[in-house]
């Protein structure tokens, strides 16, 4: 198996985008718990929905402003692909809700937690916590090499949303 990082991503590269995902997803927040109190699945209140709602973004831009993201390209898979499976050396942060992506990257291509060894050739994107600023990335296979950080490209936004660890 090949393991090759394609994207080295800082979401606090673009302040700007960052700030308009954090109001999109507050939104998003409060229309899922609605619906979810329609269909019966909560009893939230709408006075609690909007308390919620203002802790949000506080939280989810601290967070956001100390998570990298990686793009892994994986060629020559041929077992249960663990994408939790990366960190970072020194502090061990483990890699966050891993998405596995086309080997273009432009969809999503499997939803479970690992990826099945049909998978051959894909991509997996995840976030790493608290990334320093000399991180080092190990994978299943050792270190791995790092492009430079750049800002997280638009279809990463919509593709590996982020979600805030309980």
């Amino acid at each position: 198996m090949q393991l090759t990082v394609v994207g080295a991503y800082l979401p606090r590269l673009d302040q700007a985008r960052l700030s308009r995902w954090i109001a999109d997803d507050v939104v998003s927040f409060k229309k899922t718990i609605r619906e979810l109190r329609e269909r019966g699945v909560t009893q939230t209140t709408d006075e609690e929905i909007e308390l919620r709602a203002e802790e949000l973004p506080e939280e989810l831009n601290s967070d956001l402003q100390q998570v990298a993201l990686f793009e892994v390209e994986v060629l020559g898979n041929s077992k249960v692909f663990v994408g939790t499976s990366f960190q970072e050396r020194k502090t061990t942060a483990v890699s966050w809700e891993p998405v596995y992506l086309s080997l273009s990257g432009e969809e999503v291509i499997c939803d479970k937690s690992d990826a099945p060894p049909e998978l051959q050739e894909f991509r997996v994107a995840f976030y790493i916590h608290d990334w320093p600023q000399d991180g080092l990335l190990d994978g299943p296979l050792g270190e791995l090499p790092l492009p430079p950080f750049s800002p997280l490209p638009e279809r990463l936004w919509k593709l590996a949303p982020y979600s805030l660890v309980d």
